[in-house]
Formats: C-alpha cells, structure tokens, sequence
C-alpha cells in the first residue's frame, strides 16, 4: 500500500506484529506448497514485509473519522453496485431492450478494470484527498446522469462515468487502511468494511424495489448522490493528506511512473473484448468480420500491450516481479472467477423472480436477501478467523467446494420450486462465496512490501471486476441464444423478433392463457441453463485456491 506520513501519527506498541515493508534480512525460505507450519509466515516472494513496530499508524480522533470515512463510501459503492440488477427488467421496459441488459453491469466494471491500475499507480505518486475527492466526485456525476438519462445509451454512459470513479474510490479505501491498522488486524477491519459494504448490498434491493414500486427505477440511482455527498463531506473536512517523498518527484518522473501509454493502450484492448463478447452471436454472428476485427484488434493490442509492460520494467502499469508472484496471480484468478459466479446468479435470479415467478421488485429484493446476508455473515466471520489463526488459505478452499455445490443445486429450479428451499440455497451460495472473499487481498498485503500492496491489490481487483465484465457479457449472449432456442420449441407461434425487443416485465402483459404458460418455460429453462455457467466458474476457482501460498498475517514466532 501507499505510505503516508502526517506529524499527528504515533508509533504503534512493541506488540505490533508483521506489515508489508522492506525486507528483513535472515528470514526468507523457500516457498512451496504444503501445511501452514512448514511456511514462513509473512514474507512474500521477492520482499518480505517488516515488522509493524518499525511501522507508524494514525490513531485517535483523525483514525476513527478516517474509518467513518471509509465505512460511508464503502456503503455507497455497495449500495450502487447491487441496486443495478433489481432494477434491470424496469430499466429495460422503459428503453423497450433486451440485448443492452449485459452493458448496464458490465460497462461499470469494464471502467473499473481498465483504470484500476492506473490509480493504484497514481496513490503512490500523488496526494490521497485530492485523488480520493476527484474519485467520489466522478461517482456523483455517473449516476447523476444514470437517474435523467433519456436513453438506454446514455445510461450506459452513466455507468460508465460512475466506474471511473469506483476505480479511484476502491484502491484509495484501500491506502487508508493500511495507514490506519497493522496488517495481522486488516482481514478483521477488511472484514468489517466488507460487511458495511454488504449490508448496503443487502438493503440495496430492499430499497431499490420499493424505490421502483414507489417511484421509478430512477430512484434507484438518484438515492446515491446524497450518500455521496455525505461521504465527500466526511473526506473534505477530515482526511488529512499524509506527506510520501514521491509526492515531490518532478511532474516529468510522475507522469512516467504512471505509465499513461500502457493504460492508453489497455482500454481499447479491454473495449474490443467485451464488444465481441455482447455482440457476438445477438446482434451479429461470430462469423461476421466486426466480431472478428474486434478479437483481432483485442490480440493485437494485448502483445502491444505485454510488450511494453516488459520494456516499462518497474515504471510499468505491471512490474513482472509482482506478476510473478504466485499469491497475486492465484488471488485475481480466484477473485475473478467468483465474483463472475455471483454476478451472474444475482443477474438471473432477480429476472427468475420479476419474470417468470411475476413477483414486484420489492419481492424480488427480499427474495435475494438470502445470498447477500450470507456473503456479509462469512466475511466477517472469515476476517475475524484470519486475524485469529493468522491463515486464510483455508477460506478459500471452504468457498471452492461450498459454491460450487450450492452452485449446481440452484440450476434445479424451475417454476415450480418451494421458495423456502430456493431460499435456502441463495444463503448458502452466499456464505460460500463469502467465507473466502477477503483472502485474496489480505494475501497482497502480506506477501508484498507496503510500496508494492497497492500495486499487487489493483490486480488483486482487476480480477475480481474483469469476471463480471465477461461472463455478464457471455451469460447475456448465452441467455438470449438459449431464450431464442427454448421459446421457439414451447411456443412455436411466439413472434421472436417482438418478443426480444419488450421488456422482461413486459411477458405477462403481452401473453396471456396457456401461451403465457409456455412462453414462460422457455424462459425458465433458458436461466436455468445459463447458471450452469456459474457452476463452471466456482468449480475452476479450485486453481486459485491451491495455487495460493500458506502465509500468516501473524508475527513470526521467535
């Protein structure tokens, strides 16, 4: 992580245990893969970190308004990423389409990833208010324009703006806590941010359905910008920016630290896989020379890309020396593949219930507060387990079997499943994904020097947001394929061309009698195939989880 110095921090007790810093001489093995007391604990491949009592943390007043701070932005990224997919069938029965439903989600995270890197670089180069304010002003804007927007193009837009900043928001949440606690006490605080994130999540659908039942989906946007507001409020008056000797390298050295090139470069890239991802197989084939030019535009961009990453060297976007970490790469791996999973359950649940269970929004929400509760219980359960026992690698071997279990259960629903049993199910999806959710970026930290965490936690993240960005695009176009298919044989005279340009709301309206009957098991059939691909992602989560080293966030024992 970044390091900050400000003239109010005090030094921590002499029982401070291990941070991520420079290497301490004499305690470095040889890393393989075996039980937990034949590793070194917390020392990472090329650094190992130093001891926290070398290390000075904020404390008093200016730390709890700081964690305030972070509670209060976490809580309106939880609440803006979770809202979006309660509200997808009402936002595409006022723009009357199906085939942009993957773009209201994925263009968010798409933004994300592209510029994740480019701020975990900026945080060690630049003052942490000046950046974290612009960030939660970009936030505002996005869904400013997301709650007027006029079209379904300018809603993407919307999100897109709204990305940008959750980039800035996510890695600078991430510098002040590392200033705030040692590292053997960040998976417990990590945890609890986590869980202050997730109960916005929880009540995001809560809220959004009644927001949509009440008023409009609009609202559902709208209702972030005075949390915003709050939050930048909170940062304006009491984050105090922590002086770095980097924050007075010349502009000149900053801007090539910051690799703009290699960022220049990674957008278009990414752009171009995800316009083959959502066009391909709807609006063209994959056959068609557009969907080819973008995946050749994309491998192009990606060797410009490799390669200048190599020359860069440490002035790189990605210094290989933190590429090579196992930890990191196993832990954006396993995060991308996870959060892909639960991205897409939450996507096709909530269009399980609204369109062909005919629950309201608002019943929808509660009906997805089974899996999110579930996420929050784990996390904080998990996080409060790591700061004890120092290991967490054992958390994600809990989430790999769990989820993929409760993963393959839920593809046997239908229309007529027992919503307690349905229920059940979303809970247990929940607590699996949850229980090793945090391991991932408390292995960053741990593994990495503390000019490195931020670095080694923007990929960490990159992952966890590249899953949803692709396989929401892939589910979009395996749903509307399967939809096409399943719909043509229940019900033959169904106009297919009318039925993809209504909204998902819009079925019962426009169907009736035994037509509706069939119309809607061609679509149950189509969500119940489209989440086997969640089955597939929690399933390879397993190479993440046996590919992470055995580290302890725990001070060594003398």
């Amino acid at each position: 992580m970044v390091e900050h110095k400000d003239s109010t921090i005090l030094s921590l007790d002499q029982h401070s245990h291990v941070s991520s810093s420079t290497p301490i001489e004499g305690d470095r093995e040889q890393d393989h893969v075996g039980h937990p007391a034949e590793q070194l604990e917390a020392v990472g491949d090329s650094q190992a970190p130093t001891l926290d009592s070398e290390m000075e943390y904020v404390t008093g007043a200016k730390a709890f308004a700081l964690m305030v701070s972070c509670m209060l932005i976490a809580a309106a990224i939880g609440l803006d990423n979770n809202i979006v997919a309660i509200a997808v069938p009402s936002i595409s029965d006022k723009f009357n389409t199906i085939s942009d439903i993957g773009w209201y989600s994925s263009t968010l995270r798409l933004v994300m990833c592209s510029f994740m890197f480019l701020f975990g670089k900026a945080y060690t180069l630049y003052a942490t208010k000046p950046l974290f304010i612009m960030s939660i002003g970009a936030f505002e804007a996005g869904n400013i324009l997301a709650t007027f927007s006029p079209t379904s193009n300018s809603f993407i837009l919307g999100r897109a703006i709204t990305g940008f900043g959750c980039a800035g928001i996510i890695n600078g949440l991430f510098s002040m806590l590392t200033r705030l606690f040692p590292l053997h006490k960040r998976p417990l605080v990590g945890g609890l941010v986590g869980a202050v994130e997730t109960l916005a999540g929880i009540s995001a659908p809560l809220i959004g359905g009644a927001l949509i039942d009440g008023w409009s989906w609009r609202a559902c946007f709208g209702i972030n910008v005075p949390l915003g507001l709050v939050g930048l409020a909170v940062n304006w008056f009491f984050l105090e920016t922590p002086h770095s000797p980097k924050f007075d390298l010349p502009w000149q050295e900053k801007i090539e630290n910051l690799d703009l090139l290699g960022t220049a470069v990674f957008i278009p890239m990414m752009t171009c896989l995800l316009l083959a991802l959502e066009w391909g197989g709807i609006t063209y084939s994959w056959s068609d020379l557009r969907i080819i030019a973008c995946l050749v535009v994309f491998g192009v961009l990606f060797a410009v890309f490799a390669w200048r990453q190599y020359r860069a060297g440490d002035r790189a976007t990605l210094p290989l020396r933190i590429l090579r970490n196992r930890s990191i790469i196993a832990g954006a791996w396993f995060g991308c593949c996870i959060n892909a999973a639960g991205a897409v359950l939450e996507y096709y649940l909530s269009i399980y219930f609204q369109a062909i269970r005919g629950y309201s929004a608002a019943q929808a929400g509660v009906y997805a507060l089974p899996m999110i509760t579930g996420l929050c219980v784990a996390c904080i359960v998990a996080g409060a387990a790591t700061s004890r026992i120092g290991y967490y690698v054992q958390f994600m071997y809990a989430t790999t079997i769990l989820s993929s279990i409760a993963a393959g259960l839920l593809t046997t629903i239908d229309l007529k499943t027992d919503l307690p049993k349905l229920l059940c199910l979303e809970g247990l999806m929940g607590f699996a994904s949850g229980i090793g959710f945090q391991a991932p970026q408390v292995a960053a930290q741990t593994v990495l020097a503390a000019d490195e965490a931020t670095i080694g936690l923007s990929i960490i993240q990159f992952g966890q947001q590249l899953g949803p960005v692709l396989f929401l695009a892939a589910s979009t176009t395996l749903f509307t394929n399967r939809l096409t298919a399943e719909v043509e044989q229940y019900s033959p005279s169904t106009n297919i061309t009318s039925l993809e340009n209504m909204g998902l709301s819009d079925i019962r309206k426009a169907f009736g009698g035994e037509k509706l009957e069939d119309v809607l098991l061609g679509y149950d059939t189509a969500v119940t195939q489209t989440l086997f691909l969640p089955v597939a992602l929690t399933c390879v989560t397993a190479f993440g989880s046996l590919a992470m080293e055995w580290r302890s966030v725990k001070k060594k024992q003398q």
